[in-house]
């Protein structure tokens, strides 16, 4: 398997873990049901470790390179976009309530920029499996 793979796995594990539990928090301060929390949580755990994967992968196929503040917000902002919308759409599948699917979705795009953003800073630093020199320099948060 390929280093940038191996990488991609681990940052998509790392991610899944922070986003699911940040979901399942903002579902149960929403809707004050542990069963329902879980499940929209449980659903985008399946769903968004497949979207994610395939977003790390794309994003480290782009030729310019550099892990820069810059390119953590125009990634966060792509992510979020993804995975707000897929929070948004099995929030309606599970509650079939539009206001509270959107209220979910909402409050995830916020609370998941700032974690994302952070998550991302945090693996600009680890060198672990980086294959390109360029990767390597030390980033400012």
């Amino acid at each position: 398997m390929k280093k940038i793979v191996k990488r991609s796995l681990v940052k998509t594990v790392t991610w899944r873990l922070i986003g699911s539990m940040d979901t399942f928090v903002v579902s149960y301060i929403v809707t004050g049901t542990f069963e329902v929390a879980l499940k929209i949580g449980g659903i985008g755990l399946c769903t968004k470790m497949i979207m994610y994967f395939v977003h790390e992968l794309v994003w480290n196929k782009r030729k310019k390179k550099g892990l820069t503040a810059k390119r953590s917000f125009f990634k966060t902002m792509t992510w979020r976009m993804i995975g707000s919308l897929d929070t948004f759409i099995i929030s309606l599948f599970v509650l079939e309530a539009v206001a509270t699917a959107a209220t979910i979705g909402g409050i995830g795009f916020f609370t998941k920029s700032i974690l994302y953003f952070f998550h991302e800073r945090a693996w600009s630093k680890v060198k672990w499996l980086k294959t390109n020199p360029a990767l390597l320099k030390e980033h400012e948060i």
